[in-house]
């Protein structure tokens, strides 16, 4: 296995906008980008909610830290997330990737993929076709409402349940092209997280009902099948690999 650390995907050389790229020993691989959790205000890509067994199974991980709450303000960290996908783009074909590249997130990471699934300005900023570059995403328990702390920065109640432009589910429509999306959520998550995403998946299949969309339910509590158990294997990750060797 081969470690790129803390690399600047953007120019300015800021030390909050960095990833890391860990390579499997085979060359033609696919890529797995994955935006980590902690609610826009913490977390980092060297916590344990990166899917890093997929490493076993021959394909790369990428992992970025994004700017967050207090310091940056919507859409700050949206734009990083995208500026994250073109760098890897890039990056993963100098490496020796097979070009397929798939982008996901857990929770607060979920919530900037979803975002950037479904809100196609931002990767149209920065280049990324998705069409052509990306395979596919996956959202482990994302918030596809406006997001609490967005809601925080709004002065809005933090509980309330509230649909805007800042929300994946707005722009769910008939005219939508959509990559292959997997999504999932816990039988005992955060409250009307579970609710939230069996909507979207119902207003997905209503308006697109032939789109390659997958949804599952886990067992346990928010995100716990993307954390490390005591033998250090991740309930998720099997699903995502069924999900790349699918497409």
């Amino acid at each position: 296995m081969k470690e790129f650390l803390d690399l600047h995907y953007t120019n300015d050389n800021d030390n909050s906008r960095v990833l890391d790229i860990f390579l499997p020993d085979n060359n033609n691989f696919t890529t797995v980008l994955w935006f980590h959790g902690g609610g826009i205000v913490g977390g980092s890509k060297q916590g344990g909610d990166v899917p890093k067994g997929l490493l076993n199974e021959g394909i790369a991980v990428v992992a970025p830290n994004y700017r967050l709450y207090p310091t940056a303000k919507f859409p700050e960290f949206i734009e990083d997330a995208a500026n994250a996908v073109a760098f890897t783009v890039k990056k993963m074909k100098e490496l020796g990737g097979n070009g397929k590249l798939f982008v996901g997130g857990s929770s607060a990471g979920a919530y900037l993929t979803m975002m950037l699934c479904f809100n196609k300005e931002y990767l149209k900023a920065v280049g990324v076709n998705e069409e052509t570059d990306l395979s596919g995403f996956i959202s482990d328990s994302a918030q596809v409402f406006t997001h609490f702390n967005v809601l925080k920065e709004m002065g809005l109640n933090p509980n309330i349940q509230y649909i805007d432009e800042k929300a994946p589910i707005y722009y769910v429509n008939p005219s939508l092209t959509l990559r292959p999306l997997f999504i999932d959520y816990y039988s005992n998550d955060m409250i009307c997280r579970p609710e939230e995403n069996r909507l979207f998946y119902a207003s997905l299949k209503r308006f697109l009902p032939d789109a390659d969309v997958t949804i599952k339910e886990f067992e346990g509590t928010h995100c716990s099948a993307i954390m490390p158990d005591k033998e250090g294997k991740r309930r998720l990750e099997p699903f995502i690999l069924e999900f790349i060797n699918k497409h």
